[in-house]
């Protein structure tokens, strides 16, 4: 019976030691390893966890994709206030175009109407018309960002911001596709 007990000491002192060496390791490859920590707890299903080391990679990096990850899994999740804090900090990084082109014609409008509706229901009424504004470019292509902060203020029934939204698309010149596009926008309002 000395015996039985020696040895369930040392097996649970090992399972403790095995233990303890798998947190050193998870811990130390989160601190060290932000980029792969965001990998991993993403496809554990920990998405706040992803979105905190996309955070993390991108400040230690300045790396684009990092930024965009965090913003795309954030609207995915639908978390709005991380839609907007991750969102604004990658509208703002230089590489922002760029990344936006390789991703795709439409993408850029997405990214800036996910950000701009999530200001709206975050309450940054003004903040998300400006933004949304900053975001054509001095055109109105489809789908753009006003449209979409545009929809979310008729399906509120906040007629401030439908009022708002109405008169800058009024001082609007565009030409084209996006003229009857403007037209057809201006008429939902009407």
């Amino acid at each position: 019976m000395g015996i039985d007990k020696v040895i369930l000491r040392a097996f649970l002192t090992t399972l403790a030691s095995i233990g303890a060496l798998i947190l050193f390791i998870i811990v130390g490859l989160c601190a060290v390893f932000p980029s792969t920590s965001m990998e991993i707890a993403y496809d554990m299903g920990m998405e706040s966890s992803c979105i905190h080391f996309a955070e993390r990679a991108y400040k230690g990096s300045k790396d684009v994709y990092f930024i965009a990850y965090a913003t795309e899994v954030a609207i995915e999740e639908e978390k709005t206030g991380k839609i907007v804090s991750c969102g604004e900090k990658f509208i703002h990084d230089d590489g922002f175009e760029t990344y936006c082109n390789l991703k795709g014609e439409n993408y850029e409008q997405f990214i800036y109407g996910q950000v701009c509706v999530s200001k709206y229901q975050n309450g940054d009424k003004d903040g998300a018309v400006a933004l949304a504004d900053e975001s054509l470019h001095g055109a109105f292509p489809e789908g753009n960002a006003m449209v979409a902060v545009l929809l979310a203020s008729l399906k509120a029934e906040d007629s401030q911001t439908v009022t708002a939204i109405k008169t800058k698309l009024n001082t609007m010149s565009v030409d084209g596709e996006d003229a009857e596009y403007l037209q057809k926008t201006l008429s939902m309002i009407d």
